[in-house]
């Protein structure tokens, strides 16, 4: 008997001038490479498929991508705030949640920690520089390099999900972000921070799996094969 190989669901970048959806190609081989089958899970406002979209996947990725509404926070977007994709919005919240309560692996990748955290309860800064006490010195997040290119360093901390993956307590990482996880939805731990306090990743202990980071190891893992670890335990459990 041939074993189902699972299936990731990855969502994907909206482009509502087009009317386009995409997914860069680093996402989906990262996957095959761990023996899954990706599937695209393109924005729609077609709400009775979004649970469909769960449905037939074993595992979601909530990919990289624009600001999130902050509505979805209780709060009003300021001038410092960037693109909104709404459409992308309504359907990665409402599959975050539903996944999340039906214990469904997930991994959130850059904007998607973000989404996994606001949909959980949480909370994330519109903009860190803006939004950060003006003596804190930041790190540049938001790095003027190859997407390959490590720019700063993350603790990791003892005990986490994080650290049982990667098996270390500190890692390179790029950086490609002006919003950051503030408050940490309950249930939730910070897995992760960088050297200025920003939160690099979450997850929470009581679910299967759910984890979310800041950085973007799908542009990572073909230099620097420590970051396919990620993909890999998100397949593992699945």
């Amino acid at each position: 008997m041939i074993k189902k190989k699972p299936v990731i669901g990855i969502t994907a970048a909206h482009d509502f001038e087009k009317d386009t959806s995409s997914l860069k190609g680093d996402y989906y081989e990262a996957i095959t490479q761990c023996g899954a089958v990706p599937v695209l899970i393109p924005a729609t406002e077609e709400k009775a498929v979004w649970a469909e979209y769960l449905h037939i996947s074993d595992g979601i990725i909530f990919s990289g991508g624009p600001d999130v509404d902050a509505v979805y926070f209780g709060k009003g977007n300021m001038p410092y705030a960037n693109e909104i994709s709404p459409v992308r919005d309504s359907m990665e919240i409402f599959i975050a949640k539903q996944a999340l309560a039906a214990d469904k692996p997930v991994l959130g990748i850059c904007r998607g920690i973000q989404i996994i955290n606001i949909a959980a309860g949480g909370r994330i800064f519109q903009d860190i520089y803006a939004e950060n006490a003006a003596d804190k010195q930041l790190l540049k997040h938001s790095q003027q390099a190859p997407r390959w290119f490590q720019i700063h360093n993350i603790n990791i901390l003892g005990g986490t999900i994080l650290h049982n993956v990667f098996g270390e307590d500190a890692l390179r990482v790029n950086s490609f972000h002006h919003q950051a996880v503030s408050k940490i939805a309950p249930g939730f731990t910070i897995n992760a921070y960088a050297d200025d306090g920003i939160i690099e990743a979450i997850s929470h202990e009581g679910k299967k799996f759910a984890l979310g980071v800041q950085w973007h190891p799908e542009n990572l893992w073909r230099k620097d094969c420590i970051h396919l670890k990620l993909f890999e335990r998100l397949v593992s459990v699945c």
